[in-house]
This record gives structure tokens, C-alpha cells and sequence, in this order.
């Protein structure tokens, strides 16, 4: 009996040391972060920096309960996808001698550039979160921070313009097997971002029926604003006699227009030969001041020693148009003549080559997008012989394109 009196006090005194390690311990946690201001508004061209202030409520139910609130990185989402971490930590001690105190942590975050063109291009803001974590007990809460692009530059990349022509200014080439040719490429854009295009070119394999494009060079390139890039090709393929079609097409952002088309002719690499004196061309169709439409067929007669044949468009000069004589339905006025001569060195505004065997013509679809509607046209024909050299031309006639 006395042996288990003087146990007891034994057993009593571990299970109240055990009831003492069981008791509740002092804690902290975060309840709620902001950002003041809660967003902010970055120019559009460019890296970017933005300060917000964090302001992180901590709570101690028991006090004192002193430890570091901290954040290691900023994580920035764009339209709502993780686009990447910033690496920069901040930190603040907290007291803890009461029950509701907010820490307020203040920073400069730099955004770069690349996330800025980013969330332009995808028309969307950027997020900034901080994920804060309270060393007391481990407990952690985060904010937001709301960044968008604003400003010239912030719409999404767009191409309002594009104009090929050959490094000679020209839009249409004729030259000898072998011989080095480039195309020069002028785009005018809005907004800001990244142009992926493609240089095609359709070899004479495939010109005379429905052409194949086949890839030359993949371009990348950065615009900002201000709209105007300028771009050359690599050297086009020049082996292979005959039509020759060059294009530059957009991938990323699509064309809101039709692209334009560049023709080039090659012919055989021979000798020089002896000039032959010019002469002139027929012309059969069809009539002066006729409309210009996808039917409209061009056509004039043969002339001897001819390659190819050139069919050229200018852009009539401005002013009346000079009556036109029903009698004279096969050829062009007397004005139009001397346009003719005159207009042999100005660049065609669009124009295909024909094989010499052929003396009749239509145009396709992207030869019709060069030459804009509600205007007046002089065309003529132009023969070229196998050495390049031009040995025919006729004379300049109207036409109007509704």
C-alpha cells in the first residue's frame, strides 16, 4: 500500500509534463498583401521600371513573436502564364508586440525588354507577384502588381506597307544566266515586336502554269516604332532560263493585303553579240481606254529573234487624257506614242514576262493587286532576245483599271 502511495506523485508528475509539452505555442502568420499603387502604366518601347510599395499584414496572436518577413523573386505572368522570375530578394524584421502590424517593403523593379515586347505583341498587361514568407513559422501569402504597355508603340505589330523592288530600283529584271541579283524589301509597321517572314522564289519550272513557291531565307527581325524597316534578300537563284517569281511572305503577323510579286527573266549566258537595231511592235489588243480587269487579254504580233516579251504598266501622267480615235483602235493616239518613248526608262509600276513563242497575255491575280483601282495606265510590249538585249518596243497605249 505504501509502495504505490509514493509511486504516485512519479506517474502524476510525467503526465503533467506531458500535458505542458502539449500546450499550445506562441505563432505568426501572414494575412494579406498589397501593392499601393496597385498598378502602374510603362512605356511601350522599350526595358521598363516600376516602384510599388508591398504591404504585408502580419498577425501574432501570442506576444511578443518577433521574425523576418521575405521574398526571394518577383514572378512575372503575361496574360496570366508564367513569363519568368526576377531574381530579388527583400526582407523586413517584424517585432511582433501586437497583434496586427503591417510591414511596408519598398522597391524598384526592373522589367526587361523582351517581356515587354512580349505582352505587346499578345495585347495583354503584366502581372507581378511576390510570394512573402514569414520566418516564424513558415507561413507565407502573396501580392499582385498590374503593369500595362501604353503609349506609341503599345497596340499589337501590325505592316501597313510593303514594297519590293530590285536592288536597282526596278521592278522587273532581265539578265543573263549566272549574274547576281538581290531584292530590297521596304515595310512600314505599327506597334512594336518581332516580324517573322519567309523570301520565296518560283523558278521557271513552275511559272508557266501555276507557280510553286519554294522557301529561300527565314527572316527575324525586331521593329519598334516608328514603322520603317528596310530588308534585302539573299542572292536569288539565277540558273535556270525563264520567268522567275520572287515574293517576301509574312508569317507573323499576317498581311491585312495582298504581298506583292516580282518578276524576273533569265536569259542563256552567250556572247556578245552585235546590236540590233530596234523595231517596233504591233500592238492588237485590246482597245485603247478599255478597262482593266482579271479577262482582259494583251496581245501583239510576233516579232522575229524574240526570247521573251516584256508586258509593262506605268502610271499614266496626271492631267486630262487625250481623246481617243475609234479609227485608230489597233494602235495608240500620237500622244501616247511619244509617251511610249519616253516612258522606256521610268520603273513599271507591275508588268510579267511572256516566252517569245507566245503574243498574248492576261494577268494574274498578284500582278492586278500592284496596280491600285480608280486610276489610268500606259502599257506597252517590250521584246528581248536570248542575250538579253531589247530589240523591239511598241508604243505606249491607255488603259484604266476601275
Amino acid at each position: 500500500m505504501g509502495a504505490r502511495n509514493l509511486r504516485l506523485p512519479t506517474v502524476l508528475a510525467a503526465t503533467l509534463a506531458a500535458m505542458t509539452i502539449a500546450l499550445p505555442q506562441a505563432e505568426a502568420y501572414l494575412n494579406d498583401v498589397t501593392a499601393t499603387p496597385a498598378n502602374a502604366r510603362i512605356a511601350s518601347i522599350g526595358p521598363a521600371a516600376v516602384t510599388v510599395n508591398w504591404n504585408v499584414e502580419r498577425i501574432s496572436p501570442d506576444v511578443p513573436n518577433p521574425g523576418i518577413v521575405s521574398s526571394s523573386a518577383v514572378q512575372v505572368f503575361i496574360d496570366g502564364v508564367a513569363a519568368g522570375n526576377l531574381p530579388r530578394k527583400v526582407s523586413q524584421s517584424a517585432k511582433g508586440e501586437v497583434y496586427s502590424e503591417v510591414l511596408r517593403l519598398r522597391e524598384t523593379v526592373q522589367i526587361p525588354q523582351a517581356m515587354v515586347y512580349r505582352a505587346v505583341k499578345e495585347g495583354a498587361s503584366l502581372t507581378l507577384r511576390r510570394v512573402f514568407t514569414d520566418s516564424a513559422d513558415n507561413s507565407t501569402e502573396d501580392g499582385q502588381f498590374e503593369v500595362a504597355a501604353t503609349g506609341e508603340g503599345s497596340a499589337a505589330l501590325s505592316v501597313q506597307r510593303l514594297e519590293l523592288t530590285f536592288d536597282d530600283h526596278t521592278r522587273s529584271r532581265v539578265l543573263p544566266r549566272g549574274s547576281e541579283l538581290r531584292v530590297v524589301a521596304e515595310l512600314n509597321t505599327s506597334g512594336i515586336g518581332l516580324l517573322q517572314m519567309q523570301w520565296e522564289v518560283a523558278t521557271a519550272a513552275s511559272t508557266a502554269g501555276a507557280p510553286a513557291f519554294h522557301p529561300l531565307a527565314l527572316v527575324r527581325q525586331g521593329v519598334g516604332v516608328g514603322g520603317r524597316t528596310v530588308l534585302t534578300s539573299p542572292p536569288l537563284p539565277t540558273g535556270e532560263e525563264g520567268t522567275h517569281l520572287v515574293r517576301l511572305r509574312m508569317i507573323d503577323p499576317e498581311f491585312g493585303f495582298d504581298a506583292p510579286t516580282l518578276q524576273y527573266y533569265i536569259t542563256p549566258k552567250r556572247s556578245a553579240l552585235p546590236a540590233m537595231a530596234r523595231r517596233d511592235i504591233l500592238l492588237t489588243g485590246p482597245r485603247p481606254g478599255a478597262p482593266l480587269t482579271a479577262q482582259t487579254r494583251f496581245s501583239w504580233n510576233a516579232l522575229p529573234g524574240a526570247d521573251a516579251y516584256q508586258l509593262s504598266f506605268f502610271t499614266a501622267p496626271a492631267g486630262p487624257a487625250e481623246p481617243l480615235d475609234p479609227a485608230r483602235d489597233t494602235q495608240a493616239t500620237a500622244g501616247q506614242m511619244t509617251a511610249g518613248t519616253a516612258l522606256a526608262g521610268e520603273p513599271a509600276a507591275a508588268g510579267i514576262f511572256v516566252p517569245g513563242g507566245r503574243t498574248s497575255a492576261s494577268l494574274e491575280a498578284f500582278t492586278l493587286a500592284q496596280l491600285p483601282g480608280g486610276k489610268r495606265y500606259l502599257w506597252m510590249v517590250t521584246a528581248i532576245d536570248a542575250n538579253g538585249a531589247i530589240i523591239g518596243t511598241s508604243p505606249a497605249r491607255e488603259i484604266h483599271k476601275p
